[in-house]
């Protein structure tokens, strides 16, 4: 079956997010998540892509992007590929990376983006690990959170 084609247009707005294949790490210590921001950074420069909030978790990632140029496809090729590439060097690990196509609904109204920028925040306090831990140990653990 045909994938479904994206929607794009100059100055679209998406909530991209992807995990590694078999909910396996993508992230196994802070180079590799180093090593994403900057591969993200040289992306979003390449493509003239807007990032508005992200949201690295051990094995996935939210990005709240906007595509100026109507280039997710462009960036997000280039981005997954090129960390894709160093993961497996990196860790020796044959086959894919991450697990199949990335997510892209798109964002629509300023009411979305503000609930999506929330949501996207507050992922390092909706994994198991978090769920015991009280208000203010959340927030401390949100505010302290260094891949968001």
């Amino acid at each position: 079956m045909a994938r479904h084609l994206r929607r794009r247009f100059e100055g679209a707005k998406y909530h991209v997010t992807n995990r590694g294949n078999g909910r396996q790490a993508v992230f196994s210590g802070p180079d590799d998540y180093r090593r994403f921001l900057a591969q993200m950074k040289e992306a979003m420069d390449k493509d003239g892509v807007r990032l508005y909030a992200y949201c690295l978790m051990p094995n996935h990632f939210h990005l709240f992007v906007e595509t100026p140029r109507a280039n997710l496809d462009r960036f997000m090729g280039r981005l997954t590929t090129a960390y894709a590439m160093y993961w497996r060097r990196r860790h020796n690990k044959p086959g894919h990376c991450f697990q199949g196509r990335y997510q892209a609904p798109l964002v629509e109204g300023d009411d979305y983006a503000l609930r999506l920028t929330r949501y996207i925040h507050l992922n390092p306090v909706k994994v198991k690990a978090a769920r015991g831990l009280n208000a203010s140990d959340r927030w401390r653990q949100v505010r302290e959170y260094p891949w968001s």
